[in-house]
């Protein structure tokens, strides 16, 4: 049954990912069923499984992504097309990082359809039943996110036509060809499964699976990062909402770490982290993230102003280190941030190369720096979060900061984001967008930190996605593509 199911998953995406001509030859071949393919709880189990092996074993869900954005943000200058944004339809249009997350999607819509066909009597409980669907759809809702936040324009209004190419179903020749959602549609559907999640998702259990905080959290990033872009308060106080919730809420086995450097050594093990990808499964970690545990070793030049922040701070010490380099012929010493590097793919090819999609940390972050935003906050109320984070340290051991206005407070909150979360999962990226240097007198100033990071770089907010990739719009003439970003 395993094996027979294990098959089904990898069909998904071969039938995605085909040309409509390869589509229409493989349906005959290829007849397997959802109603066959998960007959009991075992096989329901299985087939959620399936969504979580397609996050472990494909780089995209990695250090890649995350890397490309903090070099997008200016921060970070290994991938230069993306700290150019040069990209363009059919020339670094991050093709493989849209199929991954495809993939994804085609994945959590079969586990949805398998498991919303199987009886009830099939599982221990009809509660387990609305939990798994809810798992589903929260893979589904994340998976979502990512493809709004790289490829669509999720800053412009709802009535933007530059949402994502929305599917709830396997793919087949009905939804392949599909025009791009508004951007409120897109908003709707995202939320639509998110809801779902946190209402029938069971709490933190372990950081190798979703859980209904990770639901909450995501949620209260999208409106974060909406309510911020489009000055709408009400959204930054449901995502202040959200942010409260979980921290009264949240099981007591999720929590802050008081050591960075031993919550690193353990990786996704670390109390601390919410979801985090898990490669323990596999025979070589390596294997399955390259920017980790290799590129980051050679690669490793941050903007100047980057670069004065981390050596500025206390965590630098222990982020930062010599490392041997990665590869078996060269035994010189990187120096390179151990926090993700470890030791590199040759001394250390099976560490933790952990990608932290949330960890507690950045719950106070975003607790501080909506409050901040609200006016409903003192400076006192907004600042407290960010101390009482920094407060939890030991080692090493982080000093209270006492900014004298929430406009200082901000740009500390900027600060501390990328110093504490970067290249862990995009977020420094995204705040590069929101934050706005209002603070020095540069000639990007009063406009978002990204100028700022790269002042001799051409670009506008048409740049702040990424482009319909060539392939879908060859299989898809239905995706408008984004402006400016054609071929």
């Amino acid at each position: 049954m395993m094996k027979r199911l294990s098959y089904y998953i990898m069909l998904l995406g071969i039938v995605f990912f085909t040309s409509c001509e390869d589509f229409l030859d493989q349906v005959p071949k290829h007849n397997l069923t959802l109603d066959n393919a998960v007959t009991d709880y075992s096989g329901a189990k299985n087939i959620l499984n399936g969504m979580y092996s397609i996050v472990a074993s494909n780089s995209a869900f990695g250090g890649a992504t995350w890397c490309r954005l903090s070099s997008q943000g200016g921060f970070y200058s290994s991938y230069t097309a993306n700290f150019n944004m040069v990209y363009k339809e059919g020339s670094n249009d991050m093709d493989g990082t849209w199929q991954a997350l495809y993939s994804l999607v085609n994945s959590a819509n079969a586990a949805i359809e398998a498991i919303s066909n199987l009886a009830e009597n099939k599982f221990p409980t009809p509660e387990r039943k609305k939990e798994m669907l809810a798992e589903a759809r929260c893979m589904r809702g994340w998976a979502y996110t990512n493809l709004f936040w790289l490829f669509g324009r999720w800053w412009d209004t709802d009535d933007s036509a530059y949402g994502i190419l929305y599917r709830d179903k396997m793919a087949n020749l009905s939804n392949l060809q599909v025009p791009r959602s508004s951007v409120g549609e897109s908003y709707t559907k995202i939320f639509e499964d998110l809801d779902d999640a946190i209402a029938n998702m069971p709490d933190f259990t372990t950081s190798r699976s979703l859980s209904r905080q990770m639901a909450q959290v995501l949620k209260a990033k999208i409106l974060l990062y909406r309510g911020v872009m489009r000055g709408s308060t009400q959204d930054l106080k449901d995502a202040l909402m959200l942010v409260e919730t979980v921290k009264r809420d949240a099981p007591s086995n999720w929590q802050m770490e008081s050591d960075i450097e031993a919550m690193y050594e353990v990786g996704w093990d670390s109390k601390e982290v919410l979801w985090a990808r898990y490669l323990g499964d596999f025979a070589s970690t390596t294997n399955y993230e390259f920017d980790y545990s290799y590129n980051i070793g050679y690669n490793n030049t941050y903007s100047d102003i980057a670069t004065g922040w981390l050596k500025e701070d206390p965590r630098y010490e222990v982020v930062m280190d010599s490392a041997r380099a990665p590869e078996t012929w060269d035994t010189k010493m990187v120096f390179t941030p151990v926090k993700l590097y470890h030791g590199g793919r040759y001394d250390t090819k099976d560490a933790p190369y952990a990608t932290y999609y949330f960890r507690y940390a950045e719950l106070y972050l975003m607790e501080s720096e909506l409050k901040a935003r609200l006016d409903d906050y003192s400076l006192e109320e907004a600042l407290k979060p960010l101390n009482d984070m920094r407060a939890c340290r030991t080692n090493p051991v982080l000093p209270a900061l006492s900014p004298g206005s929430k406009k200082d407070l901000l740009r500390a909150i900027f600060r501390e984001i990328w110093v504490e979360q970067f290249l862990e999962n995009g977020s420094e990226y995204f705040a590069s967008l929101r934050f706005i240097n209002d603070t020095d007198a540069s000639a990007a100033q009063n406009k978002p930190w990204i100028y700022t990071l790269k002042p001799d770089v051409n670009f506008t907010e048409n740049q702040y996605c990424w482009p319909i990739p060539e392939n879908e719009r060859l299989k898809n003439p239905l995706a408008v593509q984004n402006p400016e970003l054609g071929n």
